[in-house]
C-alpha cells in the first residue's frame, strides 16, 4: 500500500533545481568574467594615460627649454639646449623623434626609447609661427611660436584610439603670444 504523505524529493523536483542552479551559476559566472575583463581594461588604459603623460611631460620641459632648433619635420625635431642647472654643456644636440610605435629622446649619441605603443602613421609635431602659419627652421627660432604634439595611442582591445594634443611654447625664442597649453584627451 501507497502511503500518501511520503517525505522526500521526486525525482523531477531534483532535476528542476538542479537546472535552476545551473542557470544561475551560469550568469553568475558570465557577470565575474565581465566585471574582470572590465577591471584589466580599466587598469590597461590608466597605465597607458599614465606613460603617456609621463612622456608629454618631458616633451614639454625639453621643449620650453629648447635654446634653438637646427632640424624639424613632422616626425622629429632636433634641438639645443644649454641648461646648467641640468646638468647639459653649452650646444648639447637633443632629438625627439617618432620612428615607426615609439617615440624616441637622444641626448648625444645616447637614444632612448620614451614612449612605445603609438600610432604608426600619425603625425607626431606641428610648427606654428607668430604670424598663425607654418613654421620652418629657415624662419628663425625667433619666429617659432608653439609646436603642437599630437600622441595617438590604439587601444589594447582594438575599440579605438586614444588621442592626445597639447602646444608647447618654447621660453627662450622671445615670443610672448603664443597659445597657453591645452592638454586634450579625447577617443576615437
Amino acid at each position: 500500500m501507497i502511503k500518501g504523505n511520503s517525505r522526500g524529493f521526486t525525482l523531477i523536483e531534483v532535476i528542476a533545481s538542479l537546472l535552476i542552479m545551473g542557470i544561475v551559476a551560469l550568469v553568475a559566472a558570465m557577470g565575474l568574467i565581465q566585471g574582470v575583463k572590465a577591471y584589466a581594461m580599466t587598469r590597461i588604459s590608466s597605465e597607458t594615460i599614465q606613460r603617456t603623460e609621463y612622456a608629454y611631460n618631458r616633451i614639454k620641459l625639453e621643449f620650453m627649454n629648447m635654446d634653438q632648433v637646427t632640424a624639424a619635420d613632422a616626425n622629429s625635431i632636433t634641438f639645443t639646449s644649454d641648461k646648467a642647472d641640468r646638468n647639459l654643456s653649452t650646444g648639447t644636440v637633443l632629438i625627439i623623434s617618432h620612428t615607426g610605435t615609439q617615440i624616441n629622446f637622444s641626448v648625444g649619441d645616447s637614444v632612448n626609447p620614451l614612449l612605445t605603443g603609438l600610432s604608426a602613421s600619425a603625425p607626431f609635431l606641428s610648427y606654428r609661427n607668430t604670424t598663425g602659419g607654418a613654421w620652418t627652421v629657415a624662419q628663425g627660432f625667433n619666429t617659432l611660436s608653439f609646436i603642437t604634439i599630437q600622441l595617438i595611442i590604439p587601444m589594447p582591445d582594438g575599440g579605438g584610439n586614444l588621442t592626445f594634443t597639447t602646444a608647447v611654447n618654447p621660453r627662450n625664442n622671445g615670443q610672448a603670444n603664443g597659445p597657453e597649453p591645452d592638454p586634450k584627451i579625447s577617443g576615437q
